[in-house]
């Protein structure tokens, strides 16, 4: 019984994020129009060259990018660096152990992390770095304090 009740209380705590809420945080309504194609296939460029180096997607498969538009061609020659199908799933070079020296852990997988947490934590998250010295890679974010993952992006901010 004692493990039952361990592996339940472990369980709500993962999946209900109570180990990183913040009770005073307010998302930020991510701007998705899944009729703008020309977007989402500027999003999936972005994602592939500036995320897929260290997250995976593993529940994502390349062929889905078909879904926003792009051919079996602009996928294989513009965005199919570590597959060599693209009937395959999004999967990082990068080694755990690799991922352990550099950041202190393994990145999360991308594809899990969007379902568990939804698209407008992911969007605030990526909103919300800002300059910390004190931090090993000079970021900290205001929706997961002490992240160990450099702000990726802030060479795109305006």
């Amino acid at each position: 019984m004692k493990i039952l009740t361990k592996l339940f209380l472990i369980f709500i705590f993962v999946f209900s994020n109570a180990g990183f809420a913040n009770e005073h945080l307010t998302l930020d309504k991510a701007p998705i129009d899944l009729n703008d194609q020309a977007s989402l296939q500027r999003g999936a460029k972005t994602f592939i060259n500036y995320c897929l180096n260290c997250h995976s997607a593993n529940y994502m498969r390349y062929n889905r990018l078909k879904d926003i538009g792009l051919s079996d061609n602009l996928i294989k020659e513009n965005l199919l660096f570590t597959a060599e199908k693209v009937g395959e799933p999004m999967k990082i070079a990068m080694t755990k152990k690799d991922a352990k020296a550099w950041f202190g852990a393994n990145p999360p997988d991308l594809s899990v992390e969007v379902r568990a947490r939804g698209s407008d934590w992911i969007y605030s998250y990526l909103r919300g770095y800002y300059r910390d010295s004190s931090r090993p890679t000079g970021w900290n974010n205001t929706v997961f304090d002490k992240t160990a993952m450099p702000h990726i992006l802030w060479k795109l901010q305006g």
